[in-house]
Parts: C-alpha cells; structure tokens; sequence
C-alpha cells in the first residue's frame, strides 16, 4: 500500500503507477535474497475516474474485472481490452500498461471486488458469479449495493469464506432535476 500511495502520488498516468509498483515489487523481491516464492505477485486493479468527463480509466493486471451498474439494472463487465499479467511476473511477458477507457454515466455504480467474492463457493462446489446476481437489481445506494452483496455470498457459500474480501462501489451520481 505505501508502494501505490508514493506511486499515486507522484505518477500521472494508470500505466506510471503500474510501473512504479512492479520497480517496487521487483525491488522488495530482490531484498529477500534467495527468496524465490512462486506466488510472488499481486493481482491489482487501477481506476482513474476525471472529474467531469464521465469515463472511467481502468488498468487491469490480473484482477477480477471491476463491474458497471447501469441504472436500468444492467451488468457490464469491464473486461481488459488485452490481456495483462499480475504485477511481479516482467519475465514472463512484455508489459502492456495501457488503460482501457469506459463509460460512466450519470446513476452508474462501479463495483470493484476481490476473488474472495468471484471465488466463493456453495455446497455444490460452484462459483459465486456476481454479475449474474447483480443483473436487474436496483440499489439505492452504494452502502446499501456493498451490504447487499457480502449477505449473498455469505448465503450462497453458507458463511463459509475461504478466502478475504474487499469491496469498493463508486456511484456517479445524477444531476440534481434528472
């Protein structure tokens, strides 16, 4: 988290930060001599929301895809344009930082989650699919969408969290006579 805040902090563009973060990887790596853990990477999502111009920048390195909440109860999936690997694996592939640019309309809610809620599991063995059971639903607001949610993975997984969760909504609110 200090690596992203400095990073935020100093870095102007989605792709600076992700830089940044994958130099301090790279370096708290190296600082653990003969360390060589096989899960030596992070998963992260990036947002940038400009004031006034209704988009959403979105660099994605191998997280769970953020979701649009339309106001009319549609789920978009906000699925990388191409395909980037998580953070702390430079040698396996050229790093590709460019971010994917969306909408984001008045009375929309962006929803970012963590794979502790796309990987919670029923009795049955199946997968938690949040945009599934998000569609057609309406919430009044983002507290009320986040509450929501945990208390159906929690139902559908019988309370049985195998892994953490963090949940983020960011709502876009409607001009005022609208």
């Amino acid at each position: 988290m200090g690596a992203f805040r400095e990073a935020a902090d100093q870095e102007e563009t989605l792709p600076a930060v992700a830089r940044r973060l994958e130099g301090a990887l790279t370096r708290e790596r190296l600082g653990r001599a003969g360390a060589d853990d096989p899960e030596d990477f992070v998963t992260c999502v990036l947002v940038e929301i400009p004031v006034d111009h209704g988009v959403v920048r979105v660099l994605n390195c191998g997280h769970p895809a953020p979701l649009l909440l339309g106001v009319d109860g549609r789920v978009t999936t906000l699925t990388p344009g191409s395909f980037r690997l998580p953070l702390g694996m430079p040698d396996l592939a050229p790093a590709h930082h460019a971010p994917d640019i969306w909408d984001l309309p008045p009375g929309a809610t962006l929803l970012l989650y963590t794979d502790g809620i796309s990987e919670a599991r029923n009795a049955a063995g199946a997968f938690y699919d949040p945009a599934d059971w998000l569609t057609g639903r309406e919430f009044p607001t983002p507290a009320r969408l986040l509450s929501t949610l945990v208390d159906d993975v929690r139902r559908f997984s019988g309370g049985l969290a195998t892994d953490d969760t963090a949940l983020l909504a960011v709502h876009r609110p409607r001009p005022h006579g609208a």
